[in-house]
């Protein structure tokens, strides 16, 4: 089904006002997720995604999530309660598992997986969180958006956490920034990692952090059009512009006088060229 034909038949309402219409199952929400959850996932609305609720609670939110992505999205709801099970449905699905068992995350990757999105709101805790990002992360398809919500119990003692707790999710999350710029360094002992080839952005919100899965290789950078001054804070544009460049430069140089004397007379160019195809 084309996205014309999803977009036609799905719905219209933002999340928020799904949320504030509902009286269906119950949904437990932080009011500024909404634009969160918006900035990021939009580009996946009828799409037919792959998504993974961690942590489904009563099941308002599969059914929020059902209607705003739109017909063909394929939704996999995680919770460690057993009664959950009757909430599957069409295009929902349910499995039961503990967040913090290893080997049932890494069966969840393998036979549910790659996913587009993965929301995780499960128990909370910075263990979970973590083991959670290390198993399914390689199960994330590329431009997949990995979302952890309810982070502020990172810093709560019931929850394992606590202001600058070194095994936090919160406290991994920092050097991500660095991992993020690794190709850039010039620093003998601080090497591109996993992260660096597979992290595309670091997305940080009250209570909130998004990972953009990518696909990451060195990155290029060039330069197009003609330098405005022979001089650039104290350099020469020759120490700025590579040979490449240089020559470009020339190229257009070239280019340009021509259509300059094509200009001057327009009857002898057009001549010249008359004969050249002939």
């Amino acid at each position: 089904m084309g996205m014309q034909r999803l977009r036609k038949f799905g719905s219209q309402r933002s999340l928020e006002q799904i949320f504030e219409a509902n009286e269906g199952r119950l949904i437990h929400k932080w009011m500024h997720y909404f634009d969160i959850y918006e900035r990021h996932f939009k580009p996946f609305r009828y799409q037919s995604p792959r998504i993974l609720e961690i942590g489904v609670s009563h099941g308002g939110s599969l059914d929020l999530w059902q209607e705003w992505f739109g017909p063909g999205a394929h939704i996999t709801g995680v919770d460690i309660d057993p009664r959950v099970k009757a909430l599957a449905k069409r295009d929902i699905e349910i499995r039961v598992g503990d967040q913090g068992d290893p080997n049932f995350l890494g069966k969840l990757a393998d036979n549910d997986g790659p996913f587009d999105i993965v929301i995780d709101d499960g128990s909370h805790r910075p263990a979970h969180q973590l083991l959670t990002l290390q198993k399914l992360w390689p199960a994330m398809n590329t431009n997949g958006v990995y979302l952890v919500e309810d982070l502020h119990t990172n810093y709560r003692q019931e929850y394992d956490g606590g202001l600058r707790r070194s095994d936090t999710f919160i406290e991994f999350v920092k050097p991500l920034i660095d991992d993020l710029h690794a190709f850039h360094t010039r620093a003998e002992d601080f090497e591109p990692s996993i992260w660096t080839r597979t992290l595309g952005g670091v997305h940080l919100y009250d209570s909130v952090v998004v990972l953009d899965r990518a696909d990451r290789e060195v990155p290029l950078h060039r330069k197009t059009g003609r330098p405005t001054f022979d001089t650039l804070y104290g350099r020469d544009i020759s120490d700025i512009l590579d040979e490449d460049h240089l020559a470009l430069i020339q190229q257009m140089n070239r280019m340009h006088r021509r259509a300059i004397r094509a200009l001057k007379s327009p009857v002898e160019s057009g001549r010249k060229l008359i004969q050249r195809f002939r």
